[in-house]
């Protein structure tokens, strides 16, 4: 992942937005489901499971090749949306950046973070070819953590549009409260946002 750029006009209005979100009280969400198991690998080969970051609200971020592109974008926007600090940063400083907090928390609550995982979803691939895609995933992102999905999992959980983003929202009890697939224009986005802010609420409710 390149190093984290200004976004401009948009960048402004998603922070603007993230933050006066943060003010308001949770709106009603449908019941969600129960929570979904997602285990994959990283580009370092090493285990991940979306189990061990319960407690935060996790957007994943994936696409196939094509996207690659658009989908480092996004996550780069919704990265400094919920981490200000971040902005202009090295993705091996920005992402220690620290969330933005909630108002009106109890004494001692925690507010809950907002974590964005990359998922590079690479199809079914013999295990032979997997070291491979491994190394050239892990040339060009070093330093930010990308999942693996070599088994179509997420398309099969949450849908795929080819060659652009597509994101699922879980909720610090592991559980899907939204998923997009295709461009996210700045109506979803400000929905996309909305959403989290409540879902953080709801975590310390």
């Amino acid at each position: 992942m390149k190093p984290l750029k200004p976004f401009a006009f948009l960048l402004a209005v998603l922070v603007v937005t993230c933050l006066s979100a943060s003010a308001q009280p949770p709106g009603a969400l449908p019941a969600p489901p129960k929570a979904i198991e997602l285990r994959m690998e990283d580009q370092f080969e090493r285990k991940t499971n979306l189990a061990d970051l319960r407690g935060s609200v996790v957007i994943l971020v994936f696409g196939d090749r094509k996207g690659t592109d658009v989908c480092r974008t996004l996550g780069e926007q919704l990265h400094v949306c919920w981490h200000p600090t971040a902005k202009d940063q090295p993705p091996a400083k920005a992402r220690f950046a620290p969330v933005v907090p909630l108002e009106g928390l109890k004494p001692g609550q925690v507010s809950p973070d907002v974590i964005v995982v990359p998922v590079a979803c690479c199809g079914k691939v013999p295990a032979g070819i997997r070291p491979t895609i491994s190394k050239q995933i892990a040339k060009g992102s070093p330093d930010v953590v990308v999942w693996l999905d070599y088994t179509n999992a997420m398309k099969g959980m949450f849908g795929l549009t080819a060659g652009e983003t597509n994101v699922a929202v879980i909720d610090a009890s592991g559980r899907l409260r939204m998923k997009l697939n295709g461009t996210v224009d700045q109506p979803t986005m400000d929905k996309l946002v909305k959403t989290v802010q409540e879902i953080r609420y709801e975590a310390v409710k």
